[in-house]
């Protein structure tokens, strides 16, 4: 088992679908260099979308396999998809690169903050209800995906208050600019001191 170092973090990028989280987490991490644990689901990828790239995508059966085997930190169904992180990739994301980045739904990001405690570090990433429909339809989602994530709106924002940082995400330069800033603090690489 890997020990923690004070400053290894897992920041854990959050927020309802459709507000971007995904694409603000990959411009911090590319800014800032740091690697990405990617998350295993059995949905069907969207348009945009590669595997080992956004997801591992693999079957209901492979899934239930590695469950089973006891390979996930943490497994969850959201409208009738399973989402799972692998133990493995965590450990030796810690143990290779000391802080990385995920991108979570709010259970995910919930379980990691109670597995890790301060080495977790969630960014509630949020915009507003309007957006989120506009946003998921220009991905190229059906009415009814779009629908099934609304589902989930108003709950996964309630966990906004627990999260240690949360910024809206409606100008994508501004929003990575201040992620970015945020992530800094925690990895603390200014290289120059000052008296």
């Amino acid at each position: 088992m890997y020990e923690l170092k004070d400053r290894d973090f897992i920041f854990a990028f959050t927020g309802p679908d459709g507000v971007g989280r995904k694409t603000v987490a990959h411009s911090i991490g590319s800014t800032l260099e740091i690697k990405r644990v990617i998350s295993y689901t059995t949905r069907k990828p969207r348009p945009s979308e590669l595997n080992g790239q956004d997801y591992h995508f693999v079957t209901l059966e492979q899934f239930k396999e590695a469950e089973a085997n006891g390979e996930f930190l943490e497994s969850v169904e959201i409208n009738g998809n399973w989402y799972g992180i692998n133990k493995r990739d965590i450990e030796e994301a810690f143990k290779q690169n000391g802080s990385f980045y995920l991108v979570v739904n709010p259970h995910g990001a919930e379980i990691l903050k109670q597995m890790y405690g301060e080495h977790v570090v969630r960014l509630f990433i949020f915009a507003d209800r309007d957006t989120v429909v506009q946003r998921q339809r220009q991905q190229g989602l059906s009415e009814q995906e779009v629908a099934d994530h609304l589902t989930h709106y108003d709950a996964d924002m309630a966990y906004k208050e627990q999260c240690e940082h949360a910024f809206p995400n409606y100008e994508l330069a501004h929003t990575v600019f201040r992620g970015t800033n945020i992530l800094e603090t925690y990895l603390n690489r200014d290289l120059i001191e000052e008296d």
